[in-house]
């Protein structure tokens, strides 16, 4: 698929929806776009402060749950975290031919009160998302919501958690949103909340 094609059928909706879970949501058959290219739902911190690489678990953590993920594709700040954030942390996994991606990010706030506005901004961004689904979130941190979208025969399932000072998201791009496929997305979320926890 011609990648301008791609992001062409997306638009509006792939930079909401992108925005509403502070990962980069992107057609699973594009490269994926950089802070200069998405518009920003968050503005950098004042010191552009990055949260340390442990912060999101490791590319062994996710192939245990998509063992056809392989390799790391791109980390750094989150450009599309919600709300003021101190220190973001966005970092994106895909498979050898770049079909299928996992995205994880964490968010950090100054106060739980400013996590919880930045969490419902993405929960009101999410809602914005032309044919968003809902999607059941089991018990993750202190609030969670997830979704699902498909557009031209591309789907992203996305999940957002509040947990304290943090928002953290997962999306997955080029999967079919099914229970087996969300269950997996669901448990590579837990595992992200354990590694904030225990940091």
């Amino acid at each position: 698929m011609n990648a301008r094609v791609a992001k062409a059928g997306w638009g509006r909706a792939a930079v909401l929806w992108a925005a509403a879970f502070g990962v980069l949501v992107l057609p699973a058959c594009t490269t994926p776009v950089t802070s200069a290219t998405v518009p920003q739902a968050a503005a950098p911190s004042a010191t552009g402060a990055l949260l340390p690489r442990n912060v999101v678990i490791p590319l062994s953590a996710v192939q245990g749950f998509f063992p056809e993920i392989s390799q790391e594709l791109a980390t750094g700040w989150n450009s599309t975290a919600s709300g003021s954030p101190t220190a973001t942390r966005s970092v994106a996994y895909t498979n050898s031919d770049g079909t299928k991606k996992v995205t994880i990010s964490a968010d950090e706030y100054a106060t739980a009160a400013d996590a919880a506005a930045g969490y419902q901004k993405a929960v009101e961004l999410s809602n914005a998302v032309p044919d968003v689904k809902a999607v059941p979130a089991p018990n993750l941190g202190e609030q969670a919501f997830a979704g699902s979208v498909t557009k031209d025969g591309q789907t992203h399932v996305g999940v957002g958690v509040l947990d304290g000072t943090m928002v953290l998201g997962a999306t997955t791009a080029g999967y079919d949103a099914n229970p087996e496929n969300i269950a997996k997305l669901m448990a590579v979320v837990a595992a992200e909340v354990a590694a904030v926890k225990n940091r």
